[in-house]
């Protein structure tokens, strides 16, 4: 049987990942500005990775003996193909659901995978794909006559397998340039791995992660962890890492094993996580720098506890947010810090507040999105009579997709792109920039 896994995008000029926001995706459109068209040229170049997921989707099946390939565009041969994998998301939905109708008229089988199309299946099976819900990678794993349950508009399955059950992902066949995997942290070959799997952290209420990866933590072991890193340092001369962990180091011990492994092996490698600054104390801090990390994103959101409080969104204090940066980057580890707008209570003064805040921090990145109350999250459930967008594709992460009481859709617009001109256009940043890259 010959299968494609197909991964389709809409031409738009900013990077789209389908591997964000908890696999629903996103599209980086900073504004419209000559500086933020400037910025998204830029990214779109310089970040590129496909979902995690679809990546083990695809190992799974090579491994199994299947005929399979992986791409981004619908090849002028795709009536050779037998079976379709089509690649969801809520940042290209209409674009996918395009693709499946295509197929279908050539009567062709479809399964459509991943989170979006789980917590959202009913527009992929009335294009004509049958929804695998749930992990995906998963079924076909368990799975051999999975061709049956094609009849079915929707698949559920159980299983009891294990994240260190999967193999590792087949990059080599996916991703053709590395060093376009992830360029803000320096010009390394790059490429995405995971350690754990799982949130349990209060936003759950309007973060798509549980959606994906549920709220119980699974790891793998850190001994298949660092084997996937010294493959890929030989097989594909890696030199970065990037964790797509939701919240990596949430378990203590496993991250001092996974950082046991690396010294016992003596391997070198650098790497990126997205974490919580309340769980990083001063000896892991130390620990991770000195068996490679390079960079950390973490999540800050608002300046302003109010905001954060009525969105179930908790975080340390300001105080201890800026002296535990100020420590990572005494230990020369650069911070991507990520910041919301246009939550439900915000107002322009308390967004005008978190961008004073951000400059405060001054940390080597700050990332500005706006809030979301995506399809198939509890929060969803409030808003869904207050949805203003039209089109799944509307809910990249940077668009105002409700009626906000205090904010205009253009309101948004304006501050989100003030934002990032008023964080990067300074002379501090650029000094700060600059002195991030030398002698780490």
């Amino acid at each position: 049987m010959k299968i494609l896994v197909i991964d389709v995008y809409k031409n738009k000029p900013y990077r789209i990942s389908k591997d964000t926001s908890g696999g629903y995706g996103t599209g980086n459109d900073f504004g419209n500005s000559i500086f933020t068209n400037f910025l998204k040229k830029t990214f779109k170049k310089i970040h590129d990775f496909p979902p995690m997921f679809a990546a083990y989707s695809y190992s799974v099946l090579k491994q199994k003996g299947y005929d399979t390939t992986y791409a981004k565009i619908l090849p002028n041969n795709f009536l050779t193909y037998d079976l379709f994998i089509v690649i969801s998301s809520i940042v290209c939905c209409e674009t996918e659901l395009a693709l499946i109708k295509k197929l279908k008229e050539n009567k062709k089988n479809i399964f459509a995978i991943g989170p979006f199309a789980t917590n959202n299946p009913k527009p992929y099976y009335e294009a004509g794909a049958t929804v695998i819900s749930g992990e995906p990678e998963f079924y076909f794993l368990k799975e051999n006559n999975f061709l049956d349950d094609l009849k079915e508009k929707i698949v559920f399955f159980k299983h009891n397998l294990e994240l260190d059950d999967l193999p590792f992902p087949k990059w080599e066949d996916i991703i053709t340039n590395p060093k376009k995997v992830s360029m803000l942290f320096g010009k390394y070959s790059a490429l995405p791995i995971l350690a754990t799997r799982g949130c349990p952290y209060s936003c759950f209420k309007y973060c798509v992660y549980p959606l994906q990866q549920g709220r119980k933590v699974r790891q793998r072991s850190p001994t298949k962890i660092v084997d996937e890193i010294e493959y890929y340092k030989k097989k594909m001369k890696i030199e970065m890492f990037i964790f797509r962990d939701p919240v990596f180091s949430i378990n203590r011990k496993h991250t001092l094993s996974f950082a046991d492994e690396l010294i016992k092996r003596n391997i070198k490698v650098k790497f990126i996580i997205e974490t919580h600054l309340r769980i990083l104390d001063s000896e892991l801090i130390k620990i991770l720098k000195k068996v490679g990390l390079k960079g950390c994103k973490v999540g800050v959101e608002s300046a302003n506890e109010e905001v954060l409080s009525n969105a179930n969104r908790y975080t340390i204090k300001k105080d201890e947010q800026i002296e535990k940066i100020k420590e990572l980057e005494k230990n020369k580890i650069q911070i991507s810090a990520m910041f919301i707008i246009a939550f439900p209570s915000d107002t322009k003064e308390t967004i005008y507040n978190t961008i004073r805040y951000a400059k405060k921090l001054n940390s080597t990145y700050a990332q500005f999105s706006v809030w979301t109350p995506y399809p198939g999250t509890p929060i969803f459930e409030e808003y869904k009579n207050e949805i203003s967008a039209k089109y799944f594709e509307e809910f990249n992460q940077y668009n105002l997709v409700y009626k906000h009481k205090n904010l205009s859709k253009n309101d948004t617009r304006n501050l989100l792109q003030s934002s990032y001109e008023q964080y990067y256009l300074r002379f501090n940043w650029v000094k700060k920039f600059i002195l991030s890259f030398i002698n780490v």
